[in-house]
């Protein structure tokens, strides 16, 4: 049984990232990689969604995952999947992945095709290990949260959660904005979408957190 939509702490982040996984999935599939151009515009989307997993991983540690731990502490119950839920992401390496590919644009087709390659096989992986971990998020952890957490308390967490994620994906716009006034390079491909944390959504929620 789903829970109630106001207190899932996990629904809305969760699209957001199953919905940056469909993009890099998409655009993986049009990518020419002995182009430098399709490889670079692949690499710089990557780089832009990867740091934004691991913005919400961290979000998800701070607050979610550590209040549920040391609520659970506090009972006496000792639990190894929350402890371990974020101990094996692959987010660090699939970015030094794609820092390397970085280093290949302008190398011969050869070395960017072998590359492209790789990085099929690192996105596919990554990909089989993400969603079924969102998964269990909802299905072992959200029930764990509505048995250890007052139905207020989860509302908080929520509201917070939410405001995190805005409030990151305020500060990337600013700094993308600040970079593109230094360069005239075209680099609409890397920045975010509105999607579920549009600004006008963001603005009105950060208010009512206020």
């Amino acid at each position: 049984m789903a829970p109630p939509e106001e207190v899932d702490v996990f629904k809305v982040p969760h699209r957001r990232m199953k919905e940056l996984v469909n993009y890099y999935c998409q655009k993986l599939s049009k990518t020419d990689f002995s182009s430098n151009r399709d490889l670079g515009n692949l690499l710089k989307s990557l780089e832009t969604t990867f740091s934004e997993f691991k913005i919400h991983e961290q979000i998800e540690n701070d607050c979610i995952m550590n209040k549920l731990q040391r609520r659970l502490e506090a009972l006496s119950i000792q639990n190894e999947q929350v402890c371990d839920v974020h101990s094996h992401n692959q987010l660090s390496e699939m970015l030094e992945l794609v820092a390397q590919g970085y280093r290949l644009v302008q190398k011969g087709e050869g070395e960017m095709t072998t590359y492209g390659k790789e990085l099929q096989v690192a996105l596919e992986n990554f990909t089989q290990r993400f969603l079924p971990h969102m998964k269990e998020e909802e299905e072992v952890f959200q029930p764990l949260l509505m048995e250890y957490f007052s139905y207020e308390e989860l509302k908080d967490i929520k509201s917070l959660v939410i405001k995190r994620h805005c409030l990151s994906k305020s500060k990337y716009e600013a700094e993308s904005k600040e970079n593109k006034e230094k360069s005239d390079e075209d680099n609409k491909s890397v920045k975010c979408r509105g999607g579920l944390y549009s600004e006008g959504r963001c603005r009105r929620f950060i208010t009512n957190c206020r």
